[in-house]
């Protein structure tokens, strides 16, 4: 397994080959991940646990609305 200490960037792009995202490391280290939305949405679930995900202002109104 490898590991990308303090993340630089990252890049998320389609292509006729399916999803892929790209991560860099402030050390310059790259690597190229083949994803599916599966496995987006299981990112975003691990960094909204982690970090909490906040909420657009409009995304709160229309919740609150409804």
């Amino acid at each position: 397994m490898t590991a990308i200490a303090n993340l630089d960037e990252f890049i998320l792009e389609e292509t006729d080959d399916g999803i892929f995202l790209t991560v860099t490391g402030d050390d310059e280290k790259t690597l190229k991940l083949r994803v599916t939305l599966d496995d987006l949405e299981e990112i975003v679930e691990v960094i909204d646990e982690v970090f909490g995900l906040e909420e657009d202002e409009g995304e709160e109104a229309e919740e609150s609305a409804g």
